[in-house]
């Protein structure tokens, strides 16, 4: 089976702007769209990713603005700007401009527009290369220019399940023990390193905090490793005890956002979008990205040594865009789901 160039390029934006309307709607923004009901929500990963395919989108920027202008108290600011430093940071791998999926300064505009992260959050916070100037690209400034709020946000029903992640906060406060309970509900285990990756905090105070909660009872520890691994083996009575019945499917969002947007990218900058083979050559690039992507949803990426030249174009495109439909319509079981290596 094979698909061409122009379909790829409509169906998987399409599914990827369903897929960020599915999660603001789930969040109280108004839409025809049916909101997210099997994925946790990662609200971080999902204002870096809205960023970042804005211009394919406005009423979608317009909408999710709106929304952190009225609600942004669920928002850990100082995690969002680790989430965006993923955004942000080069890969020398990839040719300009495919290396970054965003400016820096469309992060910092933000603080114009959102009171709560003061006018220091992004102080000291320039994560371009050295002598990157930080420009507002026209477009982003055209759309920060006109914002207006339209009444499409109302407020967040924090006991729906995929908006897990803002009833913990609402419970533990908004900090790190969000994300390091989240963790042990997607994990069996996991030492402070693996962890302050995956959810992208600073690595000390997640053992701080992993080391507060062995000593509670909360975890236990084995000696595997310079700093031990942490096991939670109270999930179910820790469940019972916040009345969490049903756990939405736990995903990477922050991996999963950034490898989607550089295929968006790909698919809208020459001599890519134009052209099969460059894509191939873009894609063995992406290789690994994909490879960790789809473990999280069961999906199984060809490898590109089966196929020279452009003829990887088609087997690679079919699976992006099953990962997107998996993530799109919520298909695997992913309670379970560990980190992908």
């Amino acid at each position: 089976m094979e698909i061409l160039l122009k379909e790829f390029k409509e169906r998987f934006s399409d599914d990827l702007l369903e897929i960020h309307w599915r999660q603001w709607s789930a969040l109280g923004v108004a839409s025809h769209i049916r909101p997210e009901e099997k994925y946790m929500i990662d609200l971080e990963s999902l204002i870096s990713s809205t960023l970042c395919i804005a211009p394919r989108d406005t009423r979608l920027f317009k909408a999710a603005i709106e929304w952190l202008t009225q609600y942004g108290e669920w928002l850990n600011s100082q995690r969002l700007k680790a989430v965006a430093r993923a955004f942000i940071t080069h890969v020398t791998k990839l040719k300009p401009p495919l290396e970054s999926l965003i400016e820096p300064a469309v992060f910092g505009k933000l603080s114009s527009i959102l009171p709560r992260l003061g006018t220091r959050w992004w102080s000291n916070g320039k994560l371009a290369e050295e002598g990157t100037e930080e420009r507002l690209p026209p477009e982003y400034e055209a759309m920060f220019r006109d914002f207006r709020a339209r009444g499409v946000a109302t407020k967040p029903v924090i006991q729906n399940p995929p908006l897990l992640q803002l009833r913990l906060r609402a419970i533990f406060g908004v900090d790190a023990r969000v994300e390091l309970f989240i963790y042990f509900l997607g994990h069996n285990q996991g030492n402070s390193n693996s962890i302050a990756k995956e959810i992208y905090y600073d690595q000390k105070n997640i053992y701080r905090t992993l080391e507060k909660w062995h000593k509670a009872g909360i975890l236990t520890k084995t000696r595997e490793g310079k700093a031990g691994v942490f096991i939670f083996k109270s999930k179910e009575k820790w469940l019972h005890a916040l009345g969490l019945e049903r756990v939405p499917s736990y995903v990477n969002w922050t991996q999963i956002f950034i490898f989607l947007n550089r295929i968006l990218k790909a698919l809208s900058v020459p001599p890519w979008c134009e052209d099969e083979y460059m894509l191939s050559s873009f894609f063995r690039d992406m290789l690994n990205d994909a490879k960790r992507v789809g473990k999280y949803l069961g999906v199984s990426i060809p490898e590109a040594d089966q196929y020279p030249g452009a003829s990887y174009f088609s087997p690679f495109a079919l699976k992006v865009l099953e990962v997107v439909e998996c993530l799109k319509k919520g298909q695997k079981d992913l309670s379970q789901s560990h980190t992908p290596k």
